[in-house]
């Protein structure tokens, strides 16, 4: 919480599943974006995240329902993307079909099609 409150809720971090190799980029993209911690509290959140949020059979999100943190840490998309989502389905109503989510603006659809198997209406 010292080193990663500051920036975002634990929630949006016990979101995300990884490997520890996941979880040292995840960090090192955090310390290049300004978080402040000893070489030590990383190692201590590095045994932690990877200990308690490692990789597991992903669930999966349904696109109607789901928030953007959901949708972002089971489809692997960017904050921006999982906001896209969101934003199109509350002005456009419900998806019914994969094939919807091609014309979200802004959503790298190619990434959605590699998880679809995850997704569900």
């Amino acid at each position: 919480m010292k080193v990663c409150g500051k920036c975002h809720s634990v929630e949006q971090a016990a979101s995300l599943r990884q490997s520890r190799t996941g979880w040292e980029e995840t960090v090192a993209k955090m310390v290049g974006m300004g978080a402040e911690g000893s070489d030590d509290e990383y190692e201590a959140i590095l045994t932690y995240l990877t200990k308690n949020f490692g990789p597991e059979v992903a669930k999966p999100v349904n696109v109607n329902k789901a928030t953007p943190v959901e949708i972002e840490s089971v489809l692997g998309l960017t904050r921006a993307e999982s906001a896209a989502i969101v934003q199109y389905r509350t002005d456009k109503g419900a998806f019914k079909t994969l094939d919807d989510l091609k014309s979200v603006p802004g959503l790298d659809y190619a990434k959605v099609e590699k998880k679809k198997a995850l997704v569900v209406f």
